[in-house]
């Protein structure tokens, strides 16, 4: 039973995985990514390896997807329901693709794969992950928050900057429409003023050629 569940979570994969760089629609594309990284997520939990499960669930699925679909969304102007993608270079992708796909075929057939006679359940890799954080590689975990931490504090400023270099263009487009509106009612008042000096001459000649 464990292996027919196997075998069918790899052809969902491959199929799904297949599906994303196939699909012309992106929509299409990301709804297969979802069902690859839940695929991946039931592979860790044959591996016994509870804690990675989770985090392919949480981290990839329930975040980085989510954000790969509204960044899809909020960069195309939607003005009909079916988002495409040209895709490029698909002959070089195919023959990399390939490549690499041989590779990693010829490394699994020639490996020895040992199987154990007792497949009894490890400790909680939970439990492990966590002794190791909190533990061993304490400082070095510490650093890498204080990295990301700065790398969101860069990621505000420059969103900051974009945003207030964005809102001086605006104004001074405006500044400039308000100028040229202006010049504009300044140029018919003049037109204006001119036809008015020019009716004016007109009427008063023609008084003059009928008092003559």
């Amino acid at each position: 039973m464990g292996e027919i569940i196997f075998l069918g979570l790899v052809v969902i994969i491959a199929t799904s995985a297949t599906w994303v760089v196939v699909s012309p629609n992106l929509v299409h594309s990301a709804v297969s990514l979802l069902v690859t990284l839940f695929g991946v997520a039931g592979l860790y939990v044959f591996l016994y390896a509870d804690f990675l499960a989770a985090t392919q669930v949480v981290i990839y699925v329930g975040g980085i997807l989510v954000l790969i679909i509204f960044g899809v969304m909020l960069t195309n102007k939607i003005d009909k329901p079916v988002i495409e993608s040209d895709s490029s270079n698909k002959i070089i992708g195919a023959l990399i693709s390939g490549f690499i796909f041989s590779i990693l075929s010829i490394i699994i057939i020639q490996t020895k794969w040992p199987v154990l006679a007792n497949n009894t359940e490890g400790p909680s890799t939970v439990e492990l992950i966590g002794r190791l954080i909190l533990g061993k590689y304490l400082l070095p975990f510490e650093l890498i928050s204080i990295l990301l931490l700065a790398a969101l504090i860069g990621a505000a400023l420059l969103a900051r900057k974009k945003a207030v270099s964005e809102e001086v263009l605006e104004s001074g487009i405006e500044n400039n429409e308000e100028i040229h509106n202006s010049e504009e009612n300044d140029k018919n008042d003049d037109e204006d003023s001119n036809e008015a000096l020019e009716e004016n001459e007109d009427k008063k000649v023609e008084g003059e050629d009928v008092d003559g």
